[in-house]
């Protein structure tokens, strides 16, 4: 008897997009603010590391 769940055919379709993101967070009432909006279409077609550094720099402290 294997133990690994049987999922149907829809739950293994897809992933999650930002536009499924933003619906969750919608119910938590979760919402982005302008600022990230921009970042995360201006980053939209980079690999997920670059996107971090992009975000990680927009709230890092400034060094004085």
């Amino acid at each position: 008897m294997s133990k690994t769940p049987k999922f149907s055919r829809n739950a293994k379709i897809g992933g999650l997009t930002q536009a499924r993101a933003e619906k969750i967070s919608a119910v938590e009432g979760l919402v982005l603010s302008p600022r990230m909006r921009q970042l995360l279409a201006e980053t939209k077609d980079q690999p997920p590391e670059k996107r971090r550094q992009a975000i990680r720099a927009q709230f890092a402290r400034k060094l004085a």
